[in-house]
């Protein structure tokens, strides 16, 4: 898809009155493979105000030109709620925490300047002019890592902070203020419910088939796959806002003199009502360095559960429900439950040769499914390295 120029850009981006949008610019941002929910394009804009010109430079999210990919990811739901997240639940989360004393608000995530689903004002329908503008990060100094290598040591505890507030900052206004996170929050956030298609499961065990460290573990697979849950029951006790696609190419970092320094969460268009553990399992497997993980597993988990709690406390609520052992029952149901399949499908996309995705264009279901690319030893790696773990933790 070739978008030139994006209409009446003027309406979405908040301007001065002594400010004119003259030009701007749009180029194509991410390669085919690096998203797959959404179009990607940088839009630079250039302002004329009282003393010259600036530079505004912007990402604009817009619906995928795909039918298929439109119905994968809800399209019509999900563009909504991710808007909303940026123009409503940040807001109030930020008020929430200044309510409460709190001076560190969340922060990662990206500026946002404006968006709409359509141009004719219709609430009910999102159209190939539906755009989501937000900051763009590259711009700013942000980058995304090697998809297929994942963070070290250091930078997954940033992002597992982040995480922890995240997770942390709405469960604290449900239980402060629930009325306002039943109307302000949680009427935002939507199930996927993406059905698999039984040849996609076909697909996952053809590959397994020819793995001989993963024959050994095959009936314990098949037993995970056939008792993974559509969607997992929500416990009440640590349900809060998920984002539900906590991987590496969602993730932008800061990085200065060699040292990661900041993080940027992005793509929140399937944020759900859940389990904090959904989101810590699947960035912990997908996304850190297999070595990373097999030495400091536990630390990180206490490490999140740390940063968590100490959010509560700062937010003035109470965290006797909120023990480590009680995450770690979490986890385990979770990970058992919901994230092993998850993990499984996404080492697919993850893992996928450059230069070998089609365009968003072009995708079609079997393109998910096909078996005539053979994957590569860093796929397998990975795949046997989840296996065994899950496997040592009793998950699987």
């Amino acid at each position: 898809m070739n978008v030139e120029k994006i209409e009446k850009l003027e309406e979405i981006v908040p301007l001065d009155e002594n400010q004119t949008i003259i030009e701007h610019q749009v180029k194509r941002l991410t390669a085919a493979g690096e998203n797959y929910g959404s179009l990607m394009l940088s839009v630079d804009i250039t302002v004329q105000n009282s003393y010259g010109t600036e530079e505004i430079h912007t990402v604009a999210k817009m619906v995928p030109p795909n039918d298929f990919i439109q119905k994968v990811f809800n399209t019509q739901t999900t563009f909504k709620n991710e808007i909303a997240f940026y123009n409503n639940i940040v807001p109030v989360l930020h008020e929430f925490q200044r309510e409460q004393g709190m001076n560190e608000l969340v922060d990662f995530s990206p500026k946002y300047y404006g968006g709409r689903i359509n141009l004719s004002g219709d609430p009910s329908v999102v159209d190939s002019d539906a755009v989501l503008l937000l900051e763009n990060l590259k711009t700013a100094g942000y980058k995304n890592f090697e998809r297929t290598l994942g963070f070290d040591l250091d930078t997954s505890k940033l992002i597992i902070a982040d995480l922890a507030h995240l997770h942390a900052v709405p469960l604290g206004l449900k239980l402060k203020k629930p009325d306002v996170f039943e109307t302000e929050v949680k009427k935002y956030l939507a199930p996927l419910n993406f059905e698999r298609p039984q040849a996609l499961y076909d697909r996952f065990f053809a590959v397994a088939d020819k793995i001989d460290e993963l024959k050994l573990f095959k009936k314990r697979i098949q037993k995970a796959f056939d008792n993974s849950l559509a969607h997992s029951e929500v416990r009440e006790t640590f349900a809060t806002f998920v984002h539900q696609d906590c991987w590496v190419n969602n993730i932008m970092i800061k990085v200065e003199k060699g040292r990661s320094v900041k993080n940027k969460l992005v793509d929140f268009q399937v944020c759900d009502y859940g389990s904090p553990a959904t989101d810590l399992i699947f960035f912990l497997f997908s996304s850190v360095q297999n070595n990373v993980l097999e030495k400091h597993y536990d630390n990180l988990v206490r490490y999140y559960h740390q940063t968590f709690t100490s959010i509560l406390q700062k937010l003035k609520c109470d965290t006797t429900r909120f023990s480590l052992n009680a995450l770690l029952k979490e986890i385990n149901y979770e990970a058992a439950n919901s994230q092993f399949t998850h993990l499984m499908f996404m080492t697919f996309p993850i893992f996928a040769r450059k230069g070998a995705v089609k365009e968003l264009t072009d995708l079609t279901p079997d393109d998910f499914i096909s078996d005539s690319v053979e994957i590569t030893d860093l796929h397998k790696e990975k795949l046997i390295f989840i296996v065994r773990q899950f496997a040592k933790q009793h998950w699987i």
